[in-house]
């Protein structure tokens, strides 16, 4: 299906994975998503859900803030559960259905409401998960990653102290500043917050040039299909993927040049590396 900004879940009691893994054990998934290969038939079929392997006995956990919709037991999927994730975004009424099979017992009756991270069932040696949005079918992988996003998010909004780790997302991005990266971070641990601070007091306005870059950049990423290649998250609001790495790359490259300018026109600050007549142009441009 076709992602869109609303398929980010908003929940209130937060996000938690499905099952808790010991530190040393790596997440095994057994059996994919969409066409695979019958281990033992060798025939081809669809799979409508993710495998993941499992230890016997290992808790079950809601995702976020949910209700118990369906309890079930059949011969292909063994004893499965449902819960119903409302997206408590304002002016959402959307849904996410999450079905759990070959768990070996519900610890949940039918109409519980439960919140991020309550233990809802036992798994046995396979978990098998099934998701749908709003009635269709989406791959449980993509849905996963989002809530992972949500959490990681959620948890360093959380930390305490003067410089909390700031969640990004990891993307091979080359941009014309790659030498000088390492200098760049260290201008941005010092400057970013007065930067910031500048830009909503006016202080320091962005030069009318690298606005106009700046739409026109993202615009040609709507106009391109670069946006909403993965469901959309809390890190991860326009769904950015591998066909978005050009547009990624351009709009960091417009942003740290942006930066640049800032420290030249408002703190005299500039790249060790820069020439006297780079230094000259970079302010003859504000």
């Amino acid at each position: 299906m076709e992602y869109t900004q609303s398929m980010n879940l908003v929940s209130p009691s937060g996000y938690a994975m499905p099952f808790e893994l010991p530190e040393t054990s790596p997440l095994e998934i057994t059996l994919g998503y969409g066409k695979q290969q019958h281990p033992i038939t060798g025939k081809e079929f669809f799979h409508h859900g993710v495998d993941f392997k499992v230890t016997p006995h290992t808790w079950l956990k809601a995702l976020a803030t949910g209700v118990v919709s369906g309890i079930a037991s059949d011969r292909e999927k063994g004893f499965n559960i449902t819960v119903n994730y409302r997206n408590y975004a304002e002016g959402s009424n959307s849904v996410y259905d999450v079905t759990y099979s070959h768990i070996k017992e519900s610890i949940c009756n039918f109409g519980k409401n439960v919140k991020a991270g309550d233990n809802i069932a036992v798994c046995d040696g396979t978990l098998h998960i099934e998701v749908r949005f709003n009635g269709e079918e989406v791959d449980p992988i993509e849905f996963l990653t989002m809530v992972r996003d949500n959490l990681v998010v959620l948890e360093q909004q959380g930390i305490q102290g003067n410089n909390p780790e700031i969640a990004t997302l990891d993307f091979d991005v080359s941009t014309p500043y790659d030498a000088q990266q390492p200098e760049i971070d260290q201008m941005y641990q010092r400057f970013f917050g007065k930067y910031m601070m500048d830009l909503l007091l006016n202080r320091y306005k962005v030069p009318g040039g690298t606005e106009k870059v700046l739409r026109d950049v993202l615009v040609e990423g709507a106009n391109s299909g670069a946006y909403y290649e993965h469901a959309p998250s809390m890190l991860n609001p326009l769904g950015l993927g591998a066909r978005s790495l050009g547009i990624i790359g351009r709009i960091q490259t417009i942003l740290t040049h942006d930066f640049l300018n800032y420290l030249a026109l408002m703190h005299g600050v500039f790249l060790s590396t820069m020439s006297e007549f780079e230094k000259k142009k970079l302010l003859m441009t504000q």
